[in-house]
């Protein structure tokens, strides 16, 4: 009797078991995606510039592609009236397409000295002071190029005419809805692409032939300009062209 209520028992507990175990064999499978990740973007704007004076090159505001820190478009401390300038900046926005513009800031123009010549003809009487002059007979062009630092009649202007109109505090579309070096109004610079900006200057009058030869007369400038100097900032900038339709230079 006994011996039988044992092998009962275990019976019953060998079913107790495979049930327990079978409580727990479902079919199953797992997918993982691991290492989510959000990463921003970035907008990284570098310029160069290749500089000729009187149509000799400059080492002094010639550089390699970078990012500016101390580098001169402009650093000229002895101008005679019929001096020029022409310059070509290369522009390369990575990594993202951009819309861009410059803007010409803290213009400040000064007479500094008053000599004998000056005085006689200087506007503000024989003190000279303190308004300069020069800001009134340097004359500017700002084109789009091809590279070849030569303006040619399919290529747009971006600005011309003497600095006391068109720099202080002025911005000019590179590429924008209204403007673009690009292509049409609304073209935005494609990242990790070249664009040219050909640039020239005049100590008196400048006149652009049709075969984009650039001449500078200086006859008409007096002496109200001796000493006089012009100084100021020239920024360019970028910022993104996706998510961001309607862009215009100078609006924020």
């Amino acid at each position: 009797m006994n011996k039988k209520i044992l092998i009962s028992l275990s019976v019953i507990a060998a079913v107790a078991a495979l049930a327990i175990g079978g409580t727990v064999a479902y079919f199953s499978d797992t997918e993982t995606s691991a290492g989510n990740t959000f990463t921003a973007g970035s907008i990284d704007l570098k310029v160069d510039n290749t500089c000729y004076y009187n149509g000799q090159p400059m080492s002094e505001c010639t550089w390699t592609l970078k990012d500016l820190t101390v580098e001169k478009f402009f650093d000229f401390t002895d101008l005679k009236p019929g001096d020029w300038g022409e310059d070509t900046v290369s522009m390369h926005v990575y990594n993202n397409d951009a819309w861009a513009c410059v803007t010409f800031k803290n213009l400040v123009s000064a007479d500094n000295t008053c000599t004998e010549p000056e005085s006689a003809v200087d506007p503000d009487g024989t003190t000279c002071g303190p308004n300069g002059e020069l800001d009134e007979n340097l004359y500017f062009v700002f084109w789009a190029d091809d590279r070849d630092n030569i303006w040619e009649t399919n290529e747009p202007i971006l600005m011309q005419g003497p600095a006391s109109d068109v720099l202080g505090g002025k911005t000019y579309p590179i590429a924008d809805t209204t403007f673009s070096i690009a292509g049409d109004p609304g073209t935005a610079l494609t990242g990790d692409k070249d664009y040219y900006i050909g640039k020239a200057w005049c100590f008196g009058d400048m006149s652009i032939g049709g075969n984009g030869a650039i001449t500078c007369d200086g006859e008409p400038v007096d002496n109200a300009s001796q000493s006089d100097s012009l100084k100021g900032d020239i920024i360019f900038y970028a910022e993104q062209a996706r998510n961001n339709p309607g862009f215009v230079c100078g609006q924020r």
